[in-house]
């Protein structure tokens, strides 16, 4: 199978994206611990391609503004009162 990006697509997406959470590790990952193949992005530590990409959420953390979340908001739960993140990330 042809892969239909090369190397300078992935380091720019890794700019792009600045920190992802790799689902092998269970943990977050910054742009220093992922490398650019030509499969793809992966960690650095595990070698694993099984990444979440970072997106633009509500975090029930930061109330009144949209963040840019390691998990796009995978962890938020709603609560029979508002909602709750579950990955205490750190990122508020």
């Amino acid at each position: 199978m042809k892969n239909e990006h090369d190397l300078e697509y992935y380091l720019a997406q890794i700019k792009e994206w600045e920190y992802c959470y790799c689902r092998n590790c269970r943990e977050i990952r910054f742009s220093v611990d992922l490398e650019a193949t030509e499969c793809g992005i992966r960690c650095s530590t595990c070698k694993s391609y099984d990444l979440e990409a970072p997106g633009l959420v509500n975090c029930p953390h930061h109330k009144d503004s949209a963040v840019k979340c390691p998990r796009a908001g995978k962890g938020i739960r709603k609560l029979k009162y508002g909602y709750e993140c579950l990955d205490h990330c750190s990122f508020r």
